[in-house]
């Protein structure tokens, strides 16, 4: 039945996770009192990408033509190794935990690095100088807080993690777990590409992730888009089934309705999430790119205060 379960967790990434940053986009436009295009309009873009035919730059390796793919099924993997729909741990759960999550997410960026320079596009380059000099800060960060997670619940589980945040209202409303939420939405923020970090522009100043897959086009960039909105929704439901809002999440494997349930309860949870990026991406300017280090300073100020929080008040 695990098995089972692996599989539909995948479908579900697969299939929901455009849809997630379709609706995003919806709520954005509306709230600037546009129409927008349909919350399907990711499936179009993708559906267009895969009929088009794939250019390959003279200069790049095979390097170049694999990266996506290979970014694609380091998502694929993540997907089953988080509670997405369910608090029990699916049959490849214990490959790794929350520290070797964050080491995957680091691996599939290296890898889009790599294959950014491998382009040899000047503005490839840039995107990837940029983002280098951002994820050099935000992924040691985003370690640090899976680790004062591990702290708290005395493993880096993340479902042993979900457990006892529900289960224990001294730890979900410690200053711990506050210090913590606020770090890591802070690192959401930058790794889904938000404002005030980043703008979805192909304007020079603002392009960091949009920069990077420059020389993509067809199949490899459809798989590159893929990849990254899988990214985006599987840190978002890190975020609300772990760190913020852990209740609810199906704990029982024999209670299929219930995952089914559940799955539509996670995608309401996706939207209101989706909803208050929306609200920051209309409301809030973009920083100067140097000023996106003071943003990471915040971050890291609240993970190391979380950890003092936790030495501080333990008895």
């Amino acid at each position: 039945m695990l098995v089972v379960y692996s599989i539909v967790e995948i479908l579900y990434v697969l299939l929901l996770a455009p849809l997630v940053v379709g609706i995003q986009h919806k709520l954005e436009e509306r709230l600037e009192s546009k129409q927008g295009p349909s919350v399907f309009q990711p499936y179009y873009d993708l559906i267009k990408l895969f009929r088009k035919e794939s250019l390959i730059p003279k200069v790049s390796s095979p390097i170049y033509r694999l990266g996506p793919y290979v970014v694609f099924m380091f998502y694929l993997f993540i997907a089953i190794i988080l509670p997405i729909i369910t608090a029990f741990p699916l049959s490849y759960a214990s490959s790794a935990d929350f520290v070797g999550g964050g080491l995957l997410f680091g691996a599939a960026s290296a890898i889009k690095k790599f294959t950014a320079i491998d382009s040899r596009c000047n503005y490839a380059h840039l995107g990837t100088s940029r983002s280098a000099s951002l994820g050099a800060l935000s992924e040691p960060i985003m370690v640090l807080i899976f680790i004062m997670l591990g702290v708290l619940s005395d493993t880096n589980n993340p479902f042993v993690i979900n457990h006892v945040l529900r289960n224990s209202a001294h730890w979900y409303f410690s200053l711990l777990h506050g210090f913590v939420v606020i770090a890591f939405f802070i690192i959401l923020i930058i790794e889904t590409g938000q404002l005030p970090v980043e703008s979805h522009t192909n304007g020079e100043l603002g392009m960091i992730d949009q920069a990077m897959p420059f020389e993509y086009t067809g199949r490899d960039l459809a798989m590159y888009k893929w990849a990254a909105y899988m990214k985006s929704f599987l840190l978002m439901s890190v975020f609300l089934n772990v760190y913020i809002l852990p209740f609810a999440v199906p704990m029982n494997e024999t209670d299929a309705l219930k995952i089914v349930g559940y799955m539509g309860l996670h995608l309401v949870k996706l939207i209101g999430l989706a909803l208050v990026f929306a609200l920051l991406n209309t409301t809030v300017s973009k920083f100067r790119l140097y000023k996106n280090f003071d943003f990471l300073a915040v971050a890291f100020a609240l993970a190391f205060l979380a950890s003092l929080a936790y030495y501080i008040s333990k008895p």
